[in-house]
């Protein structure tokens, strides 16, 4: 059986993102050396994280008080608002906030735990133990491990009984 892996655009995106700022290893997925490859500004304060545009510039602020995985999770979320998403979301139309947040979300997903990583990793075919490894791998907390492995084999999965032409 041929199994058959296509990206999506989101997974396009990250590709050539990390392609564009020389990353291509989990051991080079580090938020200060991508933050400043991307000239953004990253600071730590006390509050609930966010990213902001200002003066022709992007900044991410990152509550203090997360593990390391968290902060990089989260660095991951505002990412994805500084790189992708425009405007003032306490202004939005709730359930276009809403979208925002769910697209934020994904992001991180992809963004922690790159596919083209990802596919490169020979993993154990038990789930718990799969989820271990990606999360000791990327630097992330096991509950976001498996939720992104769970996205990766589902995708696997639907392709398996797709038809495709090689």
């Amino acid at each position: 059986m041929i199994i058959i892996y296509i990206y999506s655009h989101l997974e396009d995106y990250i590709v050539e993102l990390y392609k564009r700022i020389g990353i291509s290893r989990p051991n080079q997925l580090r938020l200060e050396v991508i933050a400043k490859r991307l000239d953004i500004t990253v600071y730590s304060f006390g509050w609930p994280s966010e990213a902001l545009y200002s003066n022709g510039r992007q900044y991410i602020y990152l509550n203090r008080y997360l593990t390391p995985e968290q902060k990089w999770q989260e660095f991951a979320h505002e990412l994805c608002h500084a790189l992708r998403h425009s405007g003032y979301q306490k202004r939005m139309y709730p359930l276009f906030r809403e979208l925002q947040e769910w697209q934020a979300d994904n992001f991180a997903l992809h963004f922690c735990i790159p596919t083209f990583m990802l596919q490169r990793i020979k993993l154990p075919t038990d789930k718990k133990d799969a989820a271990c490894l990606i999360a000791k791998t990327f630097h992330v907390e096991y509950e976001f491990a498996f939720k992104r492995l769970e996205l990766y084999k589902n995708k696997i999965y639907a392709g398996r009984y797709a038809k495709w032409h090689v």
